[in-house]
Parts: structure tokens; C-alpha cells; sequence
């Protein structure tokens, strides 16, 4: 069921939206319309489009947004003769070229000609706000950012393994330059979110996550897709993750960092939600939360040689855990699994190409009787292997 085209949705300001379709023109024609209400842009204004685009795996895994939606809001932003530049960069242990490319993100930038940076490069300083203290922390945020009239949040629906639920909070993070992802994740993360969005509020227009496949599990990126067809949207980024929280199946007071915004009244997590198409409920599914982290990972991999060679390395994706062959299916074929590969990695015969391979788990979950994950012994083995160049 569709928005009517002749009955344009109804869209409150104070309030969030949520959408719930699993037609694909239906979500194109209600983020529309939901774009011209709620994400106001004036002419000759440059706006920042914040994508979720923090590691190389492809939308259908949940990992990342969705392409049409970030198609969707250049055009908007465009419509109204004002300028996009895509601001997003990948966690500090993945290259950028490789998320651009296994995304697909670089190929949809060129087509539509619009500007992309790394937002780990190019930053400057972000000073504490005039009320603050002036001993608080200085972050470096990219110049893009910063300078931009507004900005345009477009996060995930996803777990996270250090802060419950990454939405449009968390994903501030990736307008960061590297040594402030480092500190943000050394220090445990919560409060330095909290207090970026504090400083970069004022600039958001809009936040709408993309809940069309979401990711429950071990994220922000080895979870498992679900598949939501939700979109959720507002101006108030606390209440739009509030809303978001609750159908993941977590009560926000209990998602540390969506309790503090609003204790220090940087939104309201009690906003009402408006369902589209009306008479809808919620949709609540109670994710599967990601495995604690008990923080000795996060403080080997942020330290910054290391975090430079995993990234040159490209070990974000060479250390995921991969596709086998499972015993005596060998000589079988499945081109469900060569099919839903986004790198083209797996053949219908079932031949891998483990350096092409991004451990996205598609194939796997169209093909479970053929394939397994990797056991540690061979994950060690191909790991050297790629490596030496073996």
C-alpha cells in the first residue's frame, strides 16, 4: 500500500514518521514526500549528506544505506538549486576506496556527478560551544561539515557491540577525522557522542534511517540483514533514534546515549510517531543484541600504527570470517549463491575467490545446505596466504 498520489501524507513537525512498506516504489514515493516536508532547504545553500557508509559491504547485509535513498535526498537537495557533497568515511580500520567500490557508492556518485569526501581527511577543529567549558575536548571534524549550511542525516537501523543501537547519534562519528575515532573509542564512546552531537545539532535538518533491510546480531557489521521496510524519519534526531530503539525491541532510557541527549535536553525521546500509512502498528521485533565488548579488541585495533596497517592492509575485510564449502558438496552447484555475491566472488559451481571475497554472509544465507562459515584453522591458513600473496 502506497501513499495516495492525489493524498499527499500528512507530515507534523514535532513528531516522528515511521513508514512501513515492502514495495519499493512505495518507499521511494513516501521518502519524497517525507524529504519535502521535513527537510527543509533553501537555495544556494550547500548541504552535508551523511550516508551510513562505514565499511565495504553492500545495503541487502544491512550494514549500510540504502543507494537509492542517498540518490533520492541529491535530488532533493538539488530540486532545490542548492548544492549535496556526500560527507561520510569509513571506521578507521577500512580503506575508503574498497567501501567505495564494494557499495557501489562510487559508481552512483559519478552518475549523478556529485562531490564525495572522506571525511577522516581534511578536518578542523571543533571547539567547545561558548556556554561550555573551554577545557572540554577539541574534535576534528571535516571541513565539509562544518562548513555546510545544514546537514542531512541518513543512518542505519542496526545493533552495535559497544552502544546497543547505532542510528543518527552514533553515526556522527563518521564525520570524524581518525585520532578522534580512536579516542572516541578508547574512552568507551557514549560521552564523546553525546557531546559531537551536542556541538553539531543545530546543523541537522533532518534524520531518516534507513530501516528497509536492517541488521540485528554482532553489529555494526557482523550482524545478520532483517528485513524491516521501515523508514523512519524526523527533525529531532533523539526522538527519531528513541522511536528507532523501541522497534529494535530496546526501551531508549536503557540506550545510554539517547538517555543522556535527553537529560541534557538536546531533544525529546518522548516524542509521538505517526505511522504511514495510518492505522499501521509500530513494528516492534526484538533484535538479537551483538556479543559485549569488553574493550581490549577496541584498544589494540585503535592504536594508530596498527589502525594504519589494518586499513593499507585492507585486514578489515581480509580477517572477516568467510564462506567454505561444506564437506561433500563439493562439484555441487548454486547460483542462488553466485547471484546475491556483490563481488562477484563465488561462481554457481561454487569456486571461491577469497581475495575478491568481502565475508558478507549472502551467500551463505541463500545457500546453507552448500556452504558454512570458515572454521579458525581456515581462516588463519587463507588469511597468510592473502598476505604473502599465496
Amino acid at each position: 500500500m502506497s501513499p495516495s498520489k492525489t493524498e499527499a501524507p500528512a507530515f507534523d513537525k514535532e513528531r516522528v514518521h515511521v513508514f512501513r512498506s515492502s514495495d519499493p516504489e512505495a518507499q521511494r514515493e513516501w521518502f519524497r514526500a517525507a524529504l519535502k516536508a521535513l527537510a527543509k532547504v533553501k537555495t544556494k545553500e550547500v548541504i552535508a549528506i551523511k550516508p551510513n557508509l562505514g565499511s565495504p559491504l553492500p545495503d541487502a547485509t544491512g550494514a549500510t544505506t540504502a543507494l537509492w535513498m542517498i540518490e533520492e535526498t541529491i535530488n532533493w537537495v538539488r530540486k532545490r538549486r542548492a548544492k549535496p557533497i556526500i560527507v561520510e568515511a569509513p571506521s578507521h580500520i577500512h580503506d575508503y576506496d574498497q567501501v567505495l567500490d564494494v557499495t557501489g557508492a562510487r559508481d552512483l556518485f559519478k552518475r549523478l556527478n556529485v562531490e564525495y569526501v572522506d571525511a577522516r581527511t581534511n578536518t578542523m577543529q571543533l571547539r567547545p560551544l561558548k556556554h561550555d567549558s573551554a577545557k572540554g575536548r577539541i574534535y576534528k571534524v571535516h571541513m565539509a561539515a562544518l562548513s555546510a549550511d545544514g546537514i542531512i542525516c541518513l543512518p542505519k537501523l542496526k545493533t552495535h557491540n559497544r552502544t546497543s543501537v547505532t542510528l543518527g547519534i552514533k553515526g556522527m562519528m563518521g564525520l570524524l577525522g581518525v585520532s578522534d575515532r580512536h579516542g572516541f573509542h578508547r574512552r568507551g564512546v557514549t560521552d564523546d557522542i553525546v557531546e559531537l552531537y551536542k556541538r553539531l545539532r543545530h546543523r541537522v535538518r533532518a534524520t531518516f534511517i534507513d530501516g528497509v533491510i536492517a541488521m540485528e546480531g554482532h553489529g555494526p557489521t557482523g550482524g545478520s540483514p532483517v528485513d524491516m521496510n521501515v523508514i523512519v524519519g524526523g527533525q529531532d534526531m533523539v526522538s527519531v533514534d528513541a522511536v528507532a530503539a523501541e522497534m529494535m525491541g530496546f526501551e531508549s532510557d536503557d540506550v545510554h546515549h539517547i538517555r543522556i541527549a535527553h537529560e541534557q535536553q538536546l531533544g525529546n525521546r518522548k516524542r509521538g510517531y505517526v505511522m504511514h500509512p495510518a492505522g499501521l502498528p509500530l513494528p516492534v521485533r526484538p533484535f538479537e543484541r551483538a556479543r559485549a565488548d569488553n574493550g581490549v579488541r577496541t584498544q589494540v585495533i585503535t592504536f594508530p600504527p596498527l589502525s594504519a596497517a589494518l586499513r593499507a592492509t585492507r585486514m578489515g575485510v581480509r580477517g572477516r570470517t568467510k564462506p567454505v564449502v561444506r564437506a561433500g558438496m563439493s562439484g555441487q552447484r548454486s547460483q542462488a549463491a553466485a547471484d546475491v555475491c556483490p563481488t562477484g566472488a563465488i561462481t554457481a559451481d561454487l569456486r571461491i575467490d577469497y581475495p575478491k571475497c568481502i565475508g558478507c554472509g549472502l551467500c551463505i544465507e541463500a545457500c546453507p545446505t552448500a556452504l558454512e562459515p570458515e572454521g579458525r584453522r581456515h581462516k588463519l591458513s587463507r588469511v597468510f596466504s592473502e598476505l604473502v600473496g599465496g
